[in-house]
C-alpha cells in the first residue's frame, strides 16, 4: 500500500525497488508493552493473540537529492497508530488522533499560534 501511494505521486519508479527501502529504513510495526519496543519486529507468520497491543506506523523518509518530483525532496512523515487485538479483532487506541493532512496542518497552525501568544505574554 505504502509503496503504491509512493509510485502515484511519482516517488519510486516501480515495485518492489530498492529505493523504497531508503525511503521506509524503518519496519511496519512492533509490539507495545512494558517497554516502547517489546520487540523490534511483529513476526509475520505468528498470529496475533487477543490483549496484545502492537504500532502501525510506517514512515517516509525522502532525501533532499532523492530523484523524485522537487516538492516531495527532503521531507518526512511518521504517524503511528496503537492497536489493541481483541477476542473478535482489533481496536484502534488512538483512533482519534489526526491523520489527515488538513488535521495536522490546522493542529501545527494552532500550535504555532499559541506559541507566539504565550511569547508574547511573557515578553
Amino acid at each position: 500500500m505504502l509503496q503504491k501511494g509512493l509510485k502515484e505521486f511519482g516517488i519510486l519508479k516501480g515495485f518492489g525497488s530498492s529505493s523504497y527501502h531508503t525511503l521506509n529504513p524503518t519496519s511496519i510495526g512492533h509490539y507495545l508493552g512494558m517497554d516502547i519496543h517489546d520487540c523490534s519486529m511483529i513476526n509475520y507468520d505468528c498470529p496475533l493473540k487477543p490483549g496484545v497491543v502492537i504500532t502501525i506506523e510506517p514512515g517516509v523518509y525522502i532525501p533532499s537529492s532523492f530523484n523524485c518530483p522537487e516538492r516531495y525532496r527532503g521531507i518526512g512523515i511518521w504517524i503511528e497508530d496503537d492497536v489493541l487485538i481483541t477476542e473478535t479483532g482489533y481496536e484502534v487506541l488512538t483512533a482519534s488522533i489526526p491523520k489527515e493532512v488538513k488535521q495536522i496542518e490546522s493542529l501545527l497552525n494552532n500550535f504555532s499560534h499559541s506559541q507566539n501568544n504565550l511569547r508574547a505574554t511573557f515578553n
